[in-house]
């Protein structure tokens, strides 16, 4: 079956997956909107990591070929890439997010202090209506709430700002949502009809658990606790996706990839019902030689997970998540499921 390159908004195929500013005239060609090709091949990494946002191609038509050349490059996110009438590539990214809306006009702060208390590269505007993916957020700690702030942990390395993750907001000025759902603050019980003496106040929920023990730092979000879930109200840790801290991201990209897998894999934990024993996740260059696995494997980039099921044969699991959207492959004692293109293999 031909896999196609759709192109779903102009763009420009280039030499090199690079900044158009970056390139030569002569090293990147316009094309428009709604242009189909077959391909020869893609891919979207390879053994030195992925393509800076690019999808990396080669046209399978010689007469498709572009002054002669057939590899090219294209901005994944104007193009997708289509197998039996169905994109394998790139795959969706769940609904459920973690999300930071700023109510009225503010300063985000890096501590929770008054304004007037820090300097001004410790404090940044932020525009009533702004939203921020996040990548965890928390009213209180062990030692106690941070002076009516909320602190945050942006989720999207572009949001960074200044290159820092963490930052604070007074909390009568931002709301955080989940799945559209408002977490923090609280929302209040609307009041009752009739005047019967009025109920106690709505306590403020208690706090999240507070995290201990061992950290790692991951480039470009900072400090985490290695038992500290990877998203908010999950089932799997960053200890389960490092090896318990022994294999540590190089870069922000696998540690965004690593938060979509560990998004993707609640679906099929929740389904099953049983406790999903993580065996190993993301890989740095040489755990995967030492290991034996692929050249190109997707545990390189933070982007696949092998699984035991308790309770539950590897085949049985195959067969009960079909529906899983990328790579799900079958071993003697585990599963292996990805967010790359849809595969199967030894089911």
């Amino acid at each position: 079956m031909p896999q196609y390159l759709e192109i779903t908004q102009n763009t420009v195929f280039k030499r090199k997956p690079l900044q158009s500013s970056q390139l030569a005239a002569d090293e990147m060609v316009a094309i428009p909107k709604g242009n189909k090709y077959v391909l020869q091949s893609y891919a979207y990494a390879d053994a030195e990591g992925d393509f800076d946002g690019h999808i990396k191609f080669a046209l399978g038509e010689a007469k498709d070929y572009i002054q002669g050349l057939t590899t090219w490059y294209v901005y994944e996110e104007h193009a997708q890439v289509l197998e039996d009438g169905k994109v394998v590539y790139p795959q969706d990214e769940q609904e459920d997010k973690l999300t930071l809306k700023i109510t009225q006009n503010t300063i985000l702060k890096r501590s929770p202090l008054p304004s007037n208390q820090l300097a001004a590269a410790d404090t940044e505007p932020a525009k009533q209506g702004s939203t921020f993916e996040l990548q965890s957020y928390a009213y209180a700690n062990e030692d106690g709430e941070f002076n009516n702030h909320i602190k945050f942990a942006l989720g999207d390395p572009q949001e960074f700002i200044r290159g820092l993750t963490t930052w604070y907001v007074y909390e009568q000025h931002a709301q955080v949502f989940y799945d559209r759902n408002q977490v923090y603050p609280p929302i209040a019980a609307a009041p009752a009809r009739s005047n019967p003496p009025a109920p106690p106040a709505t306590p403020k929920p208690p706090a999240p658990p507070a995290y201990s023990g061992p950290t790692i730092r991951l480039p470009g979000y900072g400090t985490v606790y290695l038992e500290q879930p990877i998203v908010f109200g999950g089932m799997f840790t960053w200890a389960e996706a490092t090896k318990d801290g022994n294999r540590i991201p190089h870069s922000s990209r696998i540690v965004s990839n690593i938060i979509a897998l560990a998004r993707a894999l609640e679906k099929p934990r929740k389904q099953l019902g049983r406790p999903f024993r993580i065996t190993s996740w993301y890989r740095d260059p040489d755990s995967n030689r030492r290991v034996g696995g692929a050249r190109y494997s997707m545990h390189l980039y933070g982007k696949a997970a092998d699984i035991q099921i308790v309770g539950y044969s590897q085949r049985q699991a195959a067969k009960d998540l079909a529906w899983w959207p990328g790579g799900l492959g079958s071993y003697a004692g585990w599963i292996h499921l990805d967010t790359g293109p849809k595969r199967r293999w030894r089911l």
